[in-house]
């Protein structure tokens, strides 16, 4: 792995020049979906350099925003479009299969625009006051916040920050008491000139979500910039009071979870297609042999494209299911079906695209081909700890019996 490097949070790039509509520009989830598609081919040429770059280019975050995609969650008041968890996740989906570090990071950057719209208002008039505004978020992290006059002071790092080097904005989940369990857990809304990029992302697989490492030194952090997640998974947030659309009344054990299954479906969807291409050139090869020895392999593919599918329709269910409800009206086990739901249609898309590389052959291990780049993509998304499945299985499992969702540790010995 390189070294590290601190980076001057001054010298992100500055989005110049982006059109900003006044409106988003659509206002139906098949609308933003189409604008999604258009988009999708313009960011397939740019994946080669987002890989070398570790990031996305700045092109393809002026696109988003030109587009008014990234206003999909963002309340109406503002210019938003206000659309609910379903388009959020078709959207994404088309996007990544474009591009896989473009879908996976818009997908945090829409489910961070709801979280910003829970807010006190004066905060929202603030963030979003800014029609360029890009908030990324830090859910691993080291240090705690330590009570000031006002609010909150912190020192400490967050990791796997996706798109962090075009943010104006962090959202940091830290426990007020760590020792404990389950703690206290609030989301911190901290400016970008406090925060430090440390130029870290050198991975396997989703190469240009530059998903970094933050550093922050002795920050303040005002109280009206706290909000509660007990607040927000009973919908007590502001948005819930201030907007009358069910997105902002629902849980936010439901629209944190699922965004993250759109990008695994885009990716699948994206290997697919790259399958598809190599599966016609065999058959067209002319080579008996090779046109022989398909048979086991277009069965593969109809499975693969059955699964992809079925990840799909059960994320959008999943969606329509929870997303319309008051989170007042959720239930823990709902809560643990949504999250188990979600990792299961991830490593569904997982095991697609795995299923897929296993029949591709050779040729397909060459740096230069879509195959090889998106089996990588497929399989760092799913390895999200949001998507694990061990984990979220056992808790829905737990809870189906009548047990408390998380074991809870054993007491420390005096």
């Amino acid at each position: 792995m390189a070294a590290r490097e601190l980076t001057d949070p001054t010298t992100a790039p500055i989005m110049q020049h982006v059109a900003i509509k006044s409106g988003p520009g659509y206002e139906t989830l098949a609308e933003a979906v189409a604008i999604a598609r258009e988009l999708a081919p313009r960011l397939s040429q740019r994946v080669a350099e987002a890989e070398e770059l570790r990031r996305l280019p700045d092109e393809n975050v002026r696109d988003l925003l030109e587009s008014g995609l990234v206003a999909l969650e963002v309340p109406k008041r503002y210019g938003g479009a206000e659309l609910n968890l379903d388009a959020l996740i078709e959207v994404t989906a088309a996007l990544a299969e474009g591009c896989s570090s473009t879908g996976w990071v818009y997908a945090l950057w829409g489910a961070h625009m709801w979280l910003i719209g829970q807010y006190p208002q004066h905060v929202q008039d603030e963030v979003f006051g800014d029609p360029k505004t890009l908030i990324s978020s830090v859910v691993n992290v080291e240090g705690s916040p330590e009570p000031a006059e006002g609010g909150y002071r912190w020192t400490g790092r967050g990791f796997f920050s996706s798109g962090v080097d075009h943010c104006t904005w962090l959202t940091a989940s830290l426990n007020l008491k760590p020792g404990e369990w389950p703690g206290d857990i609030r989301w911190f809304l901290i400016p970008r000139s406090d925060i430090e990029i440390v130029d870290d992302w050198h991975t396997v697989g989703l190469k240009g979500t530059g998903s970094k490492t933050i550093v922050v030194k002795d920050a303040f952090i005002p109280e009206d910039r706290v909000v509660g997640f007990r607040e927000l998974s009973e919908g007590k947030g502001a948005g819930a009071e201030l907007y009358g659309s069910p997105v902002y009344r629902a849980s936010f054990d439901f629209t944190y979870t699922l965004p993250l299954g759109g990008p695994a479906v885009g990716i699948a969807r994206a290997m697919m297609r790259a399958f598809e291409a190599r599966m016609r050139q065999r058959l067209g090869s002319g080579n008996p042999r090779q046109v022989g020895g398909q048979t086991a392999t277009l069965t593969r593919m109809a499975r693969a494209g059955a699964d992809i599918d079925a990840a799909m329709a059960l994320l959008l269910e999943t969606a329509r299911k929870f997303c319309y409800i008051p989170a007042a009206e959720a239930t823990v086990l709902d809560r643990q079906q949504c999250r188990s739901y979600v990792a299961y249609a991830a490593q569904l898309c997982r095991a697609a695209s795995n299923s897929l590389f296993e029949a591709s052959g050779g040729s397909a291990i060459y740096e230069d081909k879509d195959l090889q780049r998106l089996w990588r993509d497929s399989n760092v998304a799913a390895a999200h700890m949001g998507l694990n499945w061990d984990g979220a299985a056992q808790s829905y499992g737990r809870t189906l019996v009548g047990l408390p969702p998380f074991e809870m540790p054993a007491p420390k010995s005096q």
